[in-house]
């Protein structure tokens, strides 16, 4: 695994996926790291190192941890961009009524103990234009 992908699975609040089922076929659920870039209660969007087809007979298994909680999601990829030598997906996510509740409420609570240094988008957008800033920031797009 290249440095860049173990950096991804050591983050405080991670993300690993592995394809579940492709054309009504089970896989073996060998995971795969992938840096999280947004979320909401009806899409995910994250960089991946591996290239999949963008087919609705495709289920992704995506596994959203922390130190306390790991909450399986499903998914089918909408689209794809390549992103230097990664991938840019956007997933649809496959959420039973039901779960929203508990999936939003662990999330938020994921969200809140993470440890990363955080600033607002304003700041993010105006620091990323310098080219003289100093310290990395990230920015993670969520609506939960």
């Amino acid at each position: 695994m290249n440095s860049l992908i173990q950096e991804w699975a050591d983050l405080e609040l991670n993300v690993h996926m592995y394809i579940q089922e492709f054309k009504g076929k089970a896989f073996n659920r060998k995971r795969r790291p992938v840096l999280l870039l947004g979320m909401d209660t009806r899409a995910i969007s994250f960089l991946s190192d591996l290239v999949l087809p963008v087919s609705s007979e495709m289920l992704i298994g995506l596994d959203v941890e922390d130190y306390h909680v790991c909450l399986r999601i499903q998914a089918v990829p909408e689209w794809k961009h390549p992103f230097g030598g990664l991938t840019l997906y956007h997933s649809k996510l496959h959420i039973q009524q039901e779960q929203k509740l508990y999936i939003t409420g662990q999330l938020n609570t994921m969200l809140r103990d993470v440890q990363f240094p955080a600033v607002s988008r304003v700041l993010y957008e105006k620091l990323s234009t310098q080219p003289t800033v100093q310290k990395t920031y990230h920015y993670i797009n969520f609506t939960i």
